[in-house]
């Protein structure tokens, strides 16, 4: 594993977690407890005007609107890695 790119990988199945509390706040509430898959990752960004340390890798992940009106409608979100788990593969129904 390149942990400068994290530990998740592009189609990796992600959940938001709910709350971390060190964690950058910037991450929406609307998708908190929300699975999505990563499409991309952009490993850890630097930023040393906003941030004295380096932030936790950074990933593009897709979420899928819930409504169900429109199949095709998504989300696509930064997210860092500390607001990550594992979701496990896809429920085949």
């Amino acid at each position: 594993m390149n942990e400068q790119l994290g530990r998740f990988r592009v189609g990796d199945r992600v959940r938001v977690r709910n709350q971390v509390p060190d964690g950058n706040p910037r991450t929406p509430r609307y998708l908190r407890d929300l699975t999505g898959t990563v499409v991309l990752r952009h490993g850890i960004v630097e930023n040393p005007l906003d941030h004295s340390e380096p932030y936790p890798p950074l990933y593009s992940v897709v979420f899928p609107l819930a409504d169900g009106r429109h199949r095709h409608d998504e989300v696509l979100a930064d997210l860092h890695e500390e607001w990550l788990t594992d979701a496990g593969p896809a429920d085949v129904g």
